[in-house]
């Protein structure tokens, strides 16, 4: 019940960009301009080939050229729709910064023109990746703003894509009741334009509300009428994905073995799909399960290939949760040492993955200095500890500082350390 998604958003932005090669009287009695803008429609077809190849490397640079061509036409329409195609592009290239200076660019010239419709869209647009960047109170800001144009547009899809954009932020920040009122509108909205997978996704998203507000018994339904959505529309991945997020259902309304068989199957489905990332996910909640049951075998197998997959799939989030887990297997078979070396690894790379996030700096690494210390790497335990105080006293968090106090105490007491309260990523 975390993952925030790109949605589907390009092919308003292709469709839009093609209708740019029919040249106005206007600017066909100008050479100039007549001229860039067939060099900006020449442009635009190329890159909109590229970009339904999903070649977002390739089309930037060409995006970027016909922008500078219909800057020259003056025709500001165009040009903002050219912004838009290099900020996705920017996107899903992995830079979320830049995409959001061009949504601005092009959510400027929208204002200018006079177009609140796609103003809204730009704005969310710009939501979406201040989610992404881990900036939850801007993304909400930005949406906020959004949804009032997205009310008066032609096209009420994206109003409804951004309530569940909406839904899934409030759902991520622990406030769901806010966000049943969203997804609720986001339902009706899909059901009254019949749009199949938009149904499906408020449904997937409303029981995400529902197993956050304490009702896993009804997130559980939600999440099967989900998925009985997407596999009539085709959509595997989605369809997985709910396989998933019912095991984790299951797990709460305490029907370990039926969640147990539904990780397993959305384990095959996502390796079937390729999507090593995911089956790693699944494949350390099956250990999980088997460790909680003293299965300790079948959890050793299912944790091994959970870091294997991540490692594939270089997804080191995952990676990281994964050796934590297969870490703690390896402590329930009384292999400290293999445990403290599987962790020596996950700190590693959970220095570089969440170095914006001490809290979860800090998770890793009294996890792995309690390990260390039953593996008898007294020095190697303290040296952990040390560096989680440090992480603490820059954060300047009195809650992370009692966090590190408390497991720090219990340690060096010799005593059996507590349950870490800091959270998984």
């Amino acid at each position: 019940m975390k993952r925030l998604r790109r949605r589907p958003t390009l092919a308003l932005i292709v469709g839009c960009l093609i209708m740019g090669s029919a040249l106005s009287t206007t600017i066909a009695q100008d050479p100039d301009r007549s001229r860039a803008a067939t060099e900006g429609a020449n442009q635009a077809a190329e890159a909109d080939r590229l970009l339904k190849l999903g070649d977002f490397e390739a089309a930037l640079p060409l995006y970027e050229a016909e922008r500078a061509s219909r800057a020259k036409t003056g025709d500001l329409r165009y040009e903002a729709y050219a912004l838009r195609a290099i900020g996705i592009c920017r996107a899903e290239l992995g830079d979320d910064t830049s995409a959001i200076v061009s949504y601005r660019q092009a959510h400027a010239l929208d204002l200018k023109r006079d177009d609140p419709g796609f103003a809204g869209y730009d704005d969310f647009l710009i939501a979406q990746a201040e989610a992404r960047l881990g900036r939850p109170v801007d993304a909400i800001k930005s949406l906020e703003r959004a949804l009032p144009r997205l009310t008066g547009a032609a096209d009420r899809d994206h109003e409804i894509d951004a309530l569940l954009v909406l839904t899934r932020i409030f759902v991520g920040s622990g406030r769901p009741q806010p966000a049943r009122t969203h997804v609720a509108r986001a339902l009706d909205l899909a059901q009254k334009a019949h749009e199949a997978w938009r149904i499906a996704d408020s449904w997937a998203s409303s029981g995400q509300v529902e197993g956050a507000s304490g009702r896993p018994d009804v997130a559980l339904d939600h999440f099967s009428q989900a998925q009985k959505l997407f596999e009539a529309q085709g959509r595997a991945a989605e369809a997985a994905w709910m396989e998933t997020t019912s095991a984790s259902a299951l797990v709460l309304l305490n029907r370990p073995e039926e969640a147990l068989a539904r990780y397993e199957i959305a384990a095959q489905l996502h390796k079937h799909l390729e999507d090593g990332g995911s089956t790693s996910e699944d494949l350390a909640a099956v250990a999980g399960l088997h460790l909680e049951a003293g299965r300790l075998d079948p959890a050793l197998v299912a944790a091994k290939e959970a870091v294997d997959q991540a490692r594939d799939a270089d997804d080191r989030f995952r990676e990281v949760e994964a050796r934590v887990r297969l870490a703690q297997v390896q402590g329930a078979k009384n292999d400290w040492a293999a445990a403290a070396e599987t962790l020596d690894e996950a700190v590693i790379l959970g220095r570089q993955v969440a170095r914006d996030d001490p809290a979860e700096q800090i998770r890793i690494l009294l996890t792995a200095a309690a390990t260390d210390s039953r593996a008898g790497l007294a020095t190697r335990a303290d040296e952990r500890i040390k560096t989680a105080e440090s992480l603490a006293d820059e954060a300047k968090s009195p809650e992370l500082k009692q966090i590190v106090d408390v497991a720090t105490n219990s340690l060096r007491s010799k005593a059996p350390a507590p349950p870490l309260p800091v959270p998984p990523h």
